[in-house]
């Protein structure tokens, strides 16, 4: 099937999913690594990003609500698939692995509130211990149900903004100021509520959604984009060190440095995409491998969880159990992807690429998640 993805978006998504894989994995096995929750970060900028780009280039037809149905009847069928498939799939191993410690049907309860979108609102009711109860093994899903949260919302202001004849720059100042807004009032917080509600990753994804609009206020005639040479290497560094280094999500630094580190270094990331001279940021991001990987982040966000619940209380040496989690989760990953992905994906105008300054021909399906 033909595609026009913009590989190196792709790239910037293999780099989330790796520093988010990094801290559910490795944490296992080594007292580093703690700082991967970075990688939500990262996932939460593009995403806001993504869908910001889409809804201002993408033509509608009819009323503003019409045009919103049809954002959330693509949302559906991009996602739901392969997040049913999450839910089916767990339930069936719960039921023929009883050493996950859930039974089956419990599991297909809880994956009913996934389904429903409703987990970040129902875990933020549990004590703390997140991903270990409450809706075991579904927990890693709270990001997606922010995003939901984020997609019932912000589609219909942009949407509306658009039809009043708003200019971009106009809205991008309003979506950063909000942005800015939503993170200093969520610092007071407790810990659990800063890193899983909503309100501070709100911030994430409008700033997300600033820069998408500031880069259509660009007049078309407007000189290329230019970063200065070595700061996407020194973003990209700091999203590496801060992986291996950082500390964990519920600390201070997390939330007065870690998370602002990952907007700043998401936002140069994204940038350097659309750069006039690409340079090696942009030549590793758009390597076809690292493009597959990111490709293939969705699938393996919400199953690459999954196989390290299920057998961590068998009784097998830990580097046996974490060889068959792996192998698990790169099985169980393909199949999501090949089966309940690509086949709802379909052929589409490039509208993310860093030439087109008119809006696409033809309606579009967005790029994948932010996981």
């Amino acid at each position: 099937m033909p595609s026009s993805r913009f590989a190196y978006l792709d790239g910037i998504r293999a780099v989330a999913i790796t520093c988010v894989v990094a801290l559910h994995w490795l944490l296992w096995y080594s007292p580093l690594f703690h700082g991967g929750s970075i990688g939500v970060d990262l996932f939460f900028v593009l995403s806001g990003f993504i869908i910001t780009t889409v809804l201002w280039r993408t033509p509608t037809t009819g009323t503003a609500a019409r045009a919103w149905t049809s954002f959330v009847r693509r949302r559906v069928v991009r996602l739901y698939p392969a997040l049913i498939g999450l839910v089916v799939g767990s339930v069936v191993l719960y039921a023929l692995i009883p050493a996950g410690g859930v039974a089956g049907g419990e599991v297909g309860r809880r994956g009913a509130l996934v389904l429903a979108q409703t987990s970040s609102i129902w875990t933020a009711q549990q004590d703390g211990s997140f991903l270990f109860s409450g809706i075991k093994p579904f927990g890693h899903t709270w990001s997606l149900a922010v995003e939901w949260y984020f997609y019932l919302l912000w589609p219909a202001v942009v949407l509306v903004a658009r039809r009043r004849g708003w200019a971009p720059a106009r809205l991008a100042a309003a979506s950063a100021v909000v942005g800015i807004a939503c993170y200093v009032l969520t610092l007071p917080l407790n810990a659990f509520w800063f890193y899983y509600g909503p309100t501070a990753r709100f911030g994430e994804l409008l700033a997300g959604g600033a820069l998408a609009l500031a880069m259509q206020s660009r007049p078309a005639d407007a000189p290329p984009l230019r970063l200065p040479a070595r700061l996407p290497v020194v973003a990209l560094g700091a999203v590496g060190l801060w992986t291996l280094l950082g500390p964990d999500a519920d600390s201070d630094p997390y939330r007065y440095v870690g998370l602002p580190l990952g907007v700043a270094a998401a936002l140069v990331l994204v940038v350097n995409g659309y750069t006039a001279a690409p340079g090696p940021v942009h030549r590793l991001l758009s390597h076809p491998w690292v493009a597959y990987l990111g490709r293939l982040s969705y699938s393996l966000y919400l199953w690459h969880f999954v196989p390290f619940l299920l057998l961590a209380d068998v009784a097998l040496p830990k580097p046996v159990l974490g060889l068959a989690a792996v192998a698990m989760t790169v099985a169980l990953t393909l199949a999501s992807y090949y089966l309940l992905e690509k086949p709802f994906l379909r052929p589409r105008s490039d509208v993310l690429g860093p030439r087109r300054t008119a809006p696409a021909k033809r309606s579009l399906v967005e790029q994948g998640s932010a996981g």
